[in-house]
């Protein structure tokens, strides 16, 4: 699935840079789906988050580049922005990077330098998701568990492990320690607590997880196993399969 750039411009020489764009682009995953000359126009669209990358035309008089992100946001929730200037400008280069743009690119620029700021912001644009399809599958693995006030500051203390663990495959031994158990009691623990082994509960929240990773149609099945940390995609798969009764690419299409 290609990435959506929206392209924001005073509204002079916009087909130039558009013609530039789409050139330098194709047969990429990335397209141009949307470019606007007003300010406000553009200040809406970017907070719809329709689109995955900004990339924004910095020129006189307008100088619209600061206005929009202060208009938008700050840059843990905004689009990756990239700013193109019709001059190598460090006094609005350094007020862009503080309002949070992730790149300042003086003209003329060669493609291969456009091409290697886009494919940042998409990173960026992967990590942002990552992120939220995670906390996703953090809430929804906990809010399918039994509920009471007893068990309210053990699930608490699972949730803040859980978070701790994103970047990483949690085990019974990681997770014990954790709690402060050891092994053994921490299973027995844990499935008197919630019905299930926490071996069941942690591959119900990967298979979760894997789910909604695939579904937003930006990660490859490889991709998706190495996240979620398997050996090998073919293990992955066979999980996945045994769990949900389809493959991994038949959820991706």
């Amino acid at each position: 699935m290609k990435l959506h750039i929206l392209v924001a411009d005073s509204g002079e020489h916009t087909a130039h840079h558009l013609n530039h764009l789409l050139s330098v682009l194709e047969d990429t995953e990335y397209t141009v789906s949307r470019y606007t000359t007003n300010l406000n126009d553009a200040v809406r669209l970017v907070l719809s988050r329709q689109f995955d990358i900004l990339l924004c035309i910095n020129r006189a008089p307008e100088f619209i580049a600061a206005k929009l992100l202060r208009l938008t946001g700050t840059a843990e929730n905004r689009i990756p922005a990239i700013i193109i200037s019709e001059q190598d400008d460090s006094q609005r280069m350094r007020e862009c990077f503080l309002l949070g743009a992730i790149d300042f690119l003086a003209e003329p620029i060669p493609p291969e330098d456009l091409l290697a700021a886009v494919t940042r912001a998409a990173a960026l644009v992967h990590e942002q998701l990552i992120e939220t399809e995670y906390r996703a599958a953090v809430q929804h693995a906990l809010s399918n568990l039994p509920d009471s006030e007893e068990l309210t500051p053990v699930t608490e203390k699972l949730h803040a492990f859980l978070l701790k663990m994103e970047h990483h495959t949690a085990t019974v031994e990681i997770a014990a320690d954790y709690f402060g158990f050891n092994r053994d009691y921490f299973g027995r623990y844990f499935k008197n607590k919630y019905g299930m082994t926490f071996g069941e509960f942690y591959k119900g929240f990967q298979i979760d997880y894997a789910k909604r990773l695939l579904g937003s149609g930006q990660f490859k099945v490889l991709e998706v196993s190495r996240l979620l940390g398997f050996s090998t995609p073919d293990y992955f798969t066979r999980v996945f399969k045994k769990h949900t009764g389809d493959t991994p690419s038949a959820l991706k299409r």
